[in-house]
């Protein structure tokens, strides 16, 4: 009940009702206990006052003849009600009258008078007849009238107490809410430094040591923003210095370079095609000679503001200047999109050459990247269908490929895409949990589940990376193609819905081990899916591993807004978040001051560049400004050792590659049926 701990505004107002509560209670208890004695003394007087009194009005009837008039006399006072018992015994022992009252109850509880007894005691008073001793008179006071006055003095103490009690806590409640009134404030603002916001708190509190505590705080969220800012501001400059043309504000060639082994790699991994392209300004050397050097530097500002243009409608494309006249396109993308964006490019050109570019505007070639080819080779390929072209009369250089693509028509991609989606409409998403695992069985003929481990410095597993493969007819499809082709047809919702419950299916195995889902751009800002992601999720919670949800910095940057709300609906499930490819868009690294993510995950052109005394600087700063707001650092593509142990001297917290642990087929890992064996995965697995 109390795993959290109780707040300290609870534990004040705790302490000060228990204080109060003893306070008041010791008060009440005090004040009728001294009325009961009094009361009891009271009775004590009053009878022996009776005795002596009676006892000396009838000593002179001590014969047999005025016995009767004692008697009387004492039934006299006897009536009065005051008294519970009055006899007279003479010298011999024989009783010659007496008086008994039984106790009567006055309205007072019978709980109250056993709670708290009144013990009127029985007085004694010796009655003479002359100089001879007659008997003894014996008096007793009645306590009921004692009773009642106990019992309205203790009521009326009660109300009085309980009044004073209430108006006592309702200052002391006055008083505390107001001395902690900054309190909130402060833990507010402590939330928000642990969930990597960094606001200043206005208030200043009247209580010194709360005061003391804010401005403590105050300072340490000034100086790490102060020193947030100035790294990444070092970071930026540094970045701009090393992989930004001055000129025309593109990345340079060296970035271009880091950048093509990194998208290999990934296209590799996810079998997806990498599309390079070449861009050459024919005229550049006419112009500078003809008309100079500031006449050529704006035919080149042209040139790249024609490519950015056609590039920039496209998320996944990047442009580059490699040289003085050459320009380099990069592009994990689709077939079909690749062909669009040459027609385009030349197009474009047609359009910008006139007679002033004797020897064209531009041309260009594009083409596919086999996954041995080095950048060298690729270049030297480009550039040599770039010569070929020159002695063309076209200007224009069409798409090409490497080796042949395997294509399929739209009919075909119609079909797949159904097969991959109607089965998850029909059959899974109205499923109860405890049939998902069974429903999801068909699945496994579609779909492959491959996984990486992330370890740590001392090799101990962070968590582990998942992403599917689509398969068809034995044919592994390209993830893109098909998220692409799912978006046209307009079942791009469904698929990764589909996809979503197949991971979610295979982790049914998986205990303790905490796995990272890939969250596509799309899927990042649609409100719709992550509802029923989160709502999926807590349905089956019981039965998955702790997850990490991974997405790409582009698709961070699309709308900030939205990527808070889905990472404060994953916190509060426990999901944690990692933006992976960070730094791959050579953008401002402000953004992340503001987003409550536990892992960076560097874009892996920097680790394959990490040779370079520049580069190793700037991923140091970066692992720094990650450190200094509570994020770790995570290097994936590692190819070698070598590297991971460079890695490790620049304090990066993850590390991930084949050079460690290769992708696995979660199949090769273990065979289970359904909901039979769970599993915990460990590093020896792989």
């Amino acid at each position: 009940m109390f795993r959290k701990g109780i707040s300290l505004r609870a534990q004040l107002y705790l302490l000060i009702a228990c204080l109060s509560l003893f306070s008041f209670g010791a008060s009440l208890f005090n004040n009728v206990s001294n009325m009961r004695s009094y009361l009891n003394e009271q009775l004590a007087s009053h009878a022996q006052g009776a005795a002596i009194s009676l006892g000396l009005s009838i000593s002179p009837y001590m014969d047999e003849e005025g016995m009767v008039i004692a008697a009387t006399m004492t039934n006299a006072i006897f009536d009065s009600g005051y008294y519970q018992r009055i006899s007279f015994t003479d010298i011999n022992g024989d009783v010659k009258f007496e008086r008994l009252n039984k106790q009567g109850n006055f309205n007072v509880p019978d709980w109250f008078m056993a709670i708290l007894p009144l013990t009127p005691p029985l007085m004694v008073s010796e009655v003479s007849n002359g100089w001879n001793i007659a008997g003894t008179l014996e008096v007793q006071s009645h306590a009921g009238t004692s009773y009642k006055t106990l019992w309205d003095h203790s009521v009326n103490a009660l109300t009085t107490t309980l009044i004073q009690f209430f108006i006592a806590l309702l200052f002391a409640y006055l008083i505390i809410k107001s001395v902690l009134a900054p309190l909130k404030r402060i833990e507010l603002q402590a939330e928000a430094v642990i969930e990597k916001r960094f606001d200043l708190n206005p208030i200043k509190p009247f209580t010194t040591e709360l005061n003391t505590v804010v401005n403590a705080i105050n300072k340490m969220v000034t100086n790490i923003q102060r020193s947030f800012s100035e790294q990444t501001l070092n970071a930026e400059k540094l970045s701009k210095e090393v992989y930004i043309d001055s000129h025309t504000g593109l990345p340079n060639r060296r970035a271009l370079m880091k950048a093509f082994d990194s998208l290999k790699h990934e296209a590799e991994k996810n079998g997806n095609r990498l599309y390079f392209g070449m861009v050459s300004l024919t005229s550049l050397q006419l112009i500078n000679d003809t008309e100079g050097y500031a006449h050529g530097d704006a035919y080149i500002t042209e040139g790249a503001t024609i490519l950015a243009d056609q590039v920039s409608v496209y998320n996944d494309v990047s442009l580059y200047r490699v040289s003085g006249s050459e320009f380099a396109i990069l592009s994990q993308t689709t077939h079909d999109l690749v062909s669009i964006l040459d027609g385009k490019i030349g197009d474009a050109f047609s359009v910008a050459n006139t007679n002033r570019f004797s020897q064209g505007f531009a041309k260009h070639a594009l083409t596919s990247v086999e996954y041995s080819e080095t950048f060298s080779d690729a270049a030297q390929r480009l550039d040599s269908q770039l010569t070929h072209d020159s002695y063309l009369d076209s200007p224009v250089t069409g798409l090409t490929t490497s080796t042949p693509t395997v294509t399929h028509s739209r009919e075909e991609w119609v079909a797949i895409l159904k097969q991959f989606t109607e089965y998850f409409n029909a059959e899974i998403v109205h499923t109860k949990p405890q049939d998902f695992a069974i429903k999801c069985i068909p699945l496994d003929k579609l779909f492959d589940l491959m996984l990486q481990p992330v370890v740590d410095t001392h090799n101990q597993l962070l968590y582990v990376e998942c992403f599917v493969r689509f398969k068809h007819n034995n044919e592994t499809l390209s993830t893109i193609d098909v998220f692409a082709m799912a978006e046209r047809l307009g079942l791009l919702q469904e698929l990764e819905q589909t996809v979503i419950c197949f991971i979610f299916y295979k982790l049914h195995h998986v205990k303790n081990t905490r796995v990272a889902i890939n969250i596509s751009n799309h899927a990042l800002h649609n409100t719709r899916f992550t509802e029923w992601l989160f709502d999926t999720y807590k349905q089956l919670q019981s039965k998955l591993p702790p997850l990490l949800c991974e997405f790409n910095e582009s698709g961070a940057m699309l709308s900030l807004e939205s990527t808070k709300q889905f990472i404060s609906q994953s916190k509060a499930l426990n999901i944690e978040i990692a933006i992976e490819r960070f730094g791959s868009s050579l953008s401002s690294f402000q953004y992340i001051k503001n987003l409550n993510v536990d892992y960076i995950k560097i874009d892996g052109s920097y680790i394959r560049d990490i040779e370079q005394a520049d580069t190793q600087f700037f991923i140091q700063t970066i692992t720094q400004i990650c450190h200094g707001i509570g994020i770790k650092m995570i290097a994936p593509q590692i190819e070698t050792l070598a590297i991971s142990q460079q890695c490790v001297q620049l304090n990066i917290d993850g590390l991930q590659g084949n050079g460690l642990y290769s992708v696995r087929n979660f199949n090769t890992l273990f065979r289970v049926s359904a909901g039979t064996i769970e599993t915990e995965l460990k590093l020896n697995d792989f």
